[in-house]
């Protein structure tokens, strides 16, 4: 995902004023959001505008690490204070400390880490695993998750008090769906970063193609859309890019279904397009982009193929006529 945060939506205002507003604040963030909202850019934007900006800036992933090692890596460990534990270990606690210490996935801790977590934030206080001591640290936690932790809370699967502790402030990002207009912006950002990395010069996307991004859900949210842009300029050579180019470079069936009827759900008519547009799409790319043989793969004759072709924004600034 790009390391800026690119909006200008109501809800994505209401957040950047939130994030503003808290992060002068030294108190303990719950940052919420579906998987690929930009959870982790929320979380380093807050350490950026807070007065801790130019302490050290610390991630753990509370999901990589199994069971009680996550204990050793997050409050540090002494030599030999188990198998394998042939040097001691600061923590990352100890990393962060004067700074933020970002707790991506929050929800996967286990209870026993999760109670040592509470007398971290609460006490300030840490124990290396193995060590006779207790060390102070000066450390602002900003916890992520995707789940809905209080619902965790009623299955015991979460400590209440440690979530009270952790949720002082919690701000919640919104899926793309919730966010249709930051979609051209994003999708321009992402396709002039790629196109940089990838050396194929200055591509345009088209208002079709754009508005064709807009209606679809994109279940997974920012990083989807991130995902759909790469692989479109990664099989493709700059230039200007239309709807047609979603199912060459195989991706119009990989971003999920446009949004408008009951649930979020394509209309009959959006779906019929989709069918339309991937079969001459698909029929243009197996003759070379001649449209008399495509239009008679498809049953269609030329003038007709034209008008489906301006349609679906496949003509947008140069015929394809050969």
């Amino acid at each position: 995902m790009a390391n800026e945060i690119v909006g200008s939506s109501p809800v994505m205002r209401t957040l950047l004023d939130s994030v503003a507003r808290v992060a002068t604040k030294d108190i303990t963030v719950l940052v919420v959001g579906e998987t690929g909202t930009g959870k982790e850019l929320i979380a380093s934007l807050v350490h950026r505008q807070s007065r801790r900006a130019n302490g050290p800036f610390v991630r753990f992933n509370c999901a990589a690490i199994p069971g009680e090692l996550a204990e050793a890596e997050l409050f540090g460990h002494a030599r030999g204070a188990f198998t394998g534990a042939v040097d001691k270990h600061r923590g990352f606690f100890v990393e962060a400390s004067g700074g933020t210490l970002v707790l991506d996935e929050i929800g996967e801790l286990s209870l026993n880490v999760q109670a040592k977590l509470l007398r971290a934030l609460q006490e300030g206080e840490i124990q290396p695993v193995g060590a006779g001591r207790v060390d102070r640290v000066d450390v602002r936690v900003v916890a992520c998750t995707n789940r809905q932790l209080l619902a965790e809370v009623r299955a015991g699967r979460f400590r209440e008090d440690l979530y009270y502790r952790l949720a002082v402030v919690e701000l919640s990002v919104p899926p793309l769906r919730e966010r249709r207009d930051d979609v051209p912006a994003l999708a321009e950002v992402f396709a002039r970063s790629y196109g940089e990395r990838f050396g194929i010069g200055a591509t345009h996307l088209s208002a079709e193609l754009i508005e064709h991004f807009k209606r679809l859900d994109w279940p997974g949210n920012v990083r989807q859309l991130e995902n759909a842009i790469a692989r479109l300029l990664a099989m493709s050579c700059g230039g200007e890019l239309g709807v047609e180019s979603l199912e060459i470079a195989g991706v119009l069936s990989s971003v999920g279904g446009a949004a408008g009827g009951p649930g979020g759900h394509a209309s009959l008519k959006d779906q019929m397009d989709a069918v339309e547009r991937s079969a001459i799409a698909r029929a243009m790319a197996e003759v070379g982009n001649n449209q008399s043989r495509a239009a008679r793969q498809l049953g269609l004759s030329r003038s007709t193929l034209i008008e489906r072709l301006k349609r679906h924004g496949f003509m947008t600034r140069s015929p394809m006529a050969r």
